[in-house]
């Protein structure tokens, strides 16, 4: 019997610590829901320019988190037309972002193993996202990252969204 409440108090106290998830999933577990993207925008590192809104100043976006730690992202232009011919269905590709995968949460991240993507760059690494929740407002800010919608540039962006009901 002593063994056997040794053996429950050490489960509990190791669900507990931080490393196991117990506290990552707690602060993560407001990011779950649906998300309807209010504003996107990319800085160039290491260039003077000021942040752009590469989608305009009303992109479309929905972000979806669940508990089973699979998401998807999709962002673009809101003026979007269907294409006339070839051209214009590659250049759809540059006004888009779309991603699926699996992610974890580490303190004030969550970190995304892409399974699926427009850009087969955001299959290169994971893709890691600092993000901060206040009431129904979600801001997530990337790690510098390769872009896919400047090639060559490293970028960090910044998006805010709010929770849909």
């Amino acid at each position: 019997m002593r063994h056997s409440l040794a053996v429950a108090a050490f489960v509990v106290l190791a669900l507990l610590r931080p490393e196991c998830g117990v506290a990552d999933e707690d602060a993560g577990s407001q990011l779950f829901g649906s998300w309807r993207l209010l504003s996107y925008e990319l800085k160039v590192v290491n260039e003077e320019t000021a942040a752009q809104q590469v989608f305009g100043p009303h992109p479309f976006g929905r972000l979806i988190l669940l508990p089973s730690h699979y998401m998807a992202a999709f962002i673009c232009k809101p003026d979007r037309k269907p294409p006339a011919n070839e051209g214009e269905a590659a250049a759809l590709l540059s006004s888009m972002i779309a991603y699926t995968g699996r992610f974890r949460l580490e303190g004030d991240r969550f970190i995304t193993q892409v399974d699926g993507a427009w850009n087969e760059i955001y299959k290169a690494n994971e893709q890691i996202r600092y993000f901060k929740v206040e009431g129904d407002t979600l801001s997530i800010r990337t790690a510098e990252m390769a872009s896919a919608v400047l090639p060559g540039k490293r970028v960090v962006s910044t998006l805010l969204w709010e929770r849909e009901r």
